[in-house]
Protein backbone atom coordinates (compact mmCIF):
# COMPACT_ATOMS: atom_id res chain seq x y z
CA UNK A 1 0.00 0.00 0.00
CA UNK A 2 2.97 2.62 0.72
CA UNK A 3 4.19 1.84 -2.58
CA UNK A 4 0.47 3.71 -4.48
CA UNK A 5 0.40 5.73 -1.43
CA UNK A 6 3.78 7.04 -3.07
CA UNK A 7 2.74 6.75 -6.56
CA UNK A 8 -0.09 9.14 -6.26
CA UNK A 9 1.63 11.79 -3.89
CA UNK A 10 4.68 12.08 -6.33
CA UNK A 11 1.63 12.36 -9.82
CA UNK A 12 0.19 14.80 -7.49
CA UNK A 13 3.56 16.56 -6.92
CA UNK A 14 4.86 16.42 -10.27
CA UNK A 15 0.99 17.51 -11.91
CA UNK A 16 1.16 20.29 -9.82
CA UNK A 17 4.84 21.91 -10.77
CA UNK A 18 3.87 20.99 -14.09
CA UNK A 19 0.70 23.54 -13.70
CA UNK A 20 2.72 25.70 -12.11
CA UNK A 21 5.14 25.92 -14.91
CA UNK A 22 2.09 26.47 -17.46
CA UNK A 23 0.95 29.49 -15.13
CA UNK A 24 4.20 30.85 -15.37
CA UNK A 25 4.36 30.57 -19.13
CA UNK A 26 1.06 31.88 -20.06
CA UNK A 27 1.98 34.84 -17.69
CA UNK A 28 4.86 35.87 -19.47
CA UNK A 29 4.48 39.09 -21.89
CA UNK A 30 6.27 38.22 -24.83
CA UNK A 31 5.04 33.69 -25.05
CA UNK A 32 2.97 33.45 -27.81
CA UNK A 33 1.59 29.95 -28.14
CA UNK A 34 1.20 30.08 -31.73
CA UNK A 35 4.75 31.27 -32.21
CA UNK A 36 5.89 28.33 -29.83
CA UNK A 37 4.26 25.84 -31.74
CA UNK A 38 5.29 27.19 -35.37
CA UNK A 39 8.90 27.05 -33.77
CA UNK A 40 8.51 23.19 -32.75
CA UNK A 41 6.70 22.38 -36.34
CA UNK A 42 9.36 22.34 -38.77
CA UNK A 43 8.22 21.13 -41.76
CA UNK A 44 5.08 23.64 -41.68
CA UNK A 45 2.08 21.25 -42.06
CA UNK A 46 0.31 22.08 -38.85
CA UNK A 47 1.32 18.97 -36.86
CA UNK A 48 4.88 18.67 -34.68
CA UNK A 49 6.21 14.74 -34.85
CA UNK A 50 8.07 12.92 -32.27
CA UNK A 51 11.23 13.62 -34.76
CA UNK A 52 10.50 17.59 -34.63
CA UNK A 53 10.26 17.01 -30.50
CA UNK A 54 13.71 15.46 -31.03
CA UNK A 55 15.19 17.78 -33.23
CA UNK A 56 14.13 21.06 -31.25
CA UNK A 57 15.03 19.31 -27.63
CA UNK A 58 18.45 18.83 -28.90
CA UNK A 59 18.96 22.01 -30.35
CA UNK A 60 18.39 23.36 -27.06
CA UNK A 61 20.39 20.98 -25.44
CA UNK A 62 18.18 18.28 -24.12
CA UNK A 63 18.71 15.00 -25.10
CA UNK A 64 16.33 12.54 -24.51
CA UNK A 65 15.48 8.55 -24.60
CA UNK A 66 13.46 7.30 -26.93
CA UNK A 67 10.74 6.06 -24.68
CA UNK A 68 11.27 9.58 -23.02
CA UNK A 69 10.56 11.66 -26.31
CA UNK A 70 7.56 8.63 -26.71
CA UNK A 71 5.78 9.25 -23.80
CA UNK A 72 5.94 13.20 -24.46
CA UNK A 73 4.51 12.54 -27.54
CA UNK A 74 1.41 10.78 -25.84
CA UNK A 75 1.29 13.61 -23.41
CA UNK A 76 0.49 15.97 -25.98
CA UNK A 77 -1.53 13.65 -28.30
CA UNK A 78 -4.28 13.74 -27.27
CA UNK A 79 -6.39 11.56 -30.43
CA UNK A 80 -3.53 8.93 -30.52
CA UNK A 81 -2.95 9.70 -34.04
CA UNK A 82 1.12 9.68 -33.84
CA UNK A 83 1.15 13.91 -34.12
CA UNK A 84 -0.05 16.83 -32.14
CA UNK A 85 -1.91 19.73 -33.71
CA UNK A 86 -2.43 23.22 -32.78
CA UNK A 87 -5.33 22.82 -30.82
CA UNK A 88 -3.58 19.35 -28.92
CA UNK A 89 -0.77 21.30 -28.38
CA UNK A 90 -2.45 24.49 -26.97
CA UNK A 91 -4.73 22.35 -24.66
CA UNK A 92 -0.98 21.14 -22.84
CA UNK A 93 -0.09 24.05 -22.78
CA UNK A 94 -3.39 25.84 -20.85
CA UNK A 95 -3.08 26.09 -17.11
CA UNK A 96 -5.55 23.03 -15.56
CA UNK A 97 -6.11 24.71 -11.97
CA UNK A 98 -6.52 27.91 -10.42
CA UNK A 99 -3.62 29.37 -9.00
CA UNK A 100 -4.40 28.62 -5.70
CA UNK A 101 -4.56 24.60 -6.22
CA UNK A 102 -0.49 25.15 -4.71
Amino acid sequence: MKSIQRFFNLLFQNEGIIDYSRQKLAQRPLFDVSDAFKALDKNRNGYITLDEFKQVLSEHGVYSSPAELKNLLKRFDKDHDGKVSYREFVDELTPKYPKKFY
